[in-house]
């Protein structure tokens, strides 16, 4: 008698029951394991919504507080009060900040958009002596802050008689956008299939029709990305405004409630979490109804 026929012998010798219970106990040990990941997982997920969420719960009771300290007792404001709100639109020219702040945005929109596309679109599709060394000098640029060039931005500037101008702001805001965004856009490109371009030449149609006609079409999720980024850029920036914006009267956001706010003797932090609040609207409500948008064009073209 073979050995082959001994094993068989043998486990046919097992019982039913025996041979159904070690794929059970395999499915058991795997169920738990599962349940312990998942819940290593909400609890995770848990603490960091938390952490992100608890500043925002800040700022939003500060707010509401009726007092204008930076400090509360008790977790939650014993006298709810709009007044810093008030203050705010009495005290100061926000609305005129919000105004600028709005222009700057679609105009950045706009100017990043002009320089991104068609830079992305010919690092993407043509080949040129050169390219890969374009693309290394755009991931270099990003390897510096860009308050090393601040001088340089108000030197430059100045020289073009650029000071004090929405113009001069939007032209620095834009061209240093463009090596990040060039790179996002030059991925999403490549997700493209040049078939489609290629068919469309086949059947007469001309670079710029594939490019305006089936190229862009597609790449509208992260065109309305790079738009989003863009037209952000202007509510948290500072620095960049206080070198090149001198005149009260075209403030960004950012710069007029640090200069009306915290140039005061004694600091309203309410008015402050109010004008925060406030500021934040746009950007919030872009995101929400744009929430397909930012997650296709992070994800590729789609087929």
């Amino acid at each position: 008698m073979t050995n082959e026929t001994v094993l068989n012998n043998t486990v046919s010798e097992i019982p039913v029951a025996a041979q159904k219970e070690a794929p059970q106990k395999r499915q058991h040990k795997q169920s738990v394991t599962d349940i312990i990941k998942l819940i290593v997982t909400y609890l995770v997920l848990t603490i960091v919504a938390v952490i992100v969420l608890l500043p925002i719960i800040y700022i939003v009771l500060m707010a509401f507080n009726a007092e204008k300290s930076l400090y509360i007792d008790t977790v939650f404001p014993t006298k709810y009060s709009f007044d810093a709100f008030v203050r705010l639109f009495e005290n100061t020219d926000f609305l005129v900040w919000y105004g600028n702040t709005l222009l700057v945005g679609a105009m950045n929109a706009i100017g990043t958009l002009i320089l991104v596309l068609p830079t992305s679109y010919a690092l993407s599709r043509l080949r040129f002596k050169g390219r890969k060394y374009y693309l290394m000098v755009f991931l270099i640029l990003q390897m510096f802050p860009g308050t090393m060039a601040m001088v340089a931005y108000y030197v430059l500037l100045n020289m073009l008689g650029l000071l004090d101008t929405y113009f001069g702001l939007v032209v620095i805001f834009s061209c240093t956008a463009v090596p990040g965004s060039t790179f996002m856009m030059k991925g999403f490109f490549d997700t493209i299939p040049h078939s489609l371009e290629e068919a469309a030449m086949l059947d007469g149609a001309s670079r710029f029709q594939c490019v305006t006609k089936i190229v862009m079409p597609l790449a509208k999720p992260m065109i309305g990305l790079i738009c989003l980024f863009g037209f952000g850029a202007p509510f948290g920036d500072y620095m960049l405004s206080k070198i090149l914006i001198t005149d009260p009267g075209k403030y960004t956001l950012a710069l007029g409630i640090y200069q009306s706010i915290f140039s005061q003797s004694s600091t309203d932090y309410a008015m402050f979490a109010a004008a925060a609040i406030l500021s934040s609207l746009p950007m919030t409500v872009i995101y929400m109804f744009l929430q397909k948008v930012i997650i296709n064009g992070l994800s590729g073209a789609t087929k």
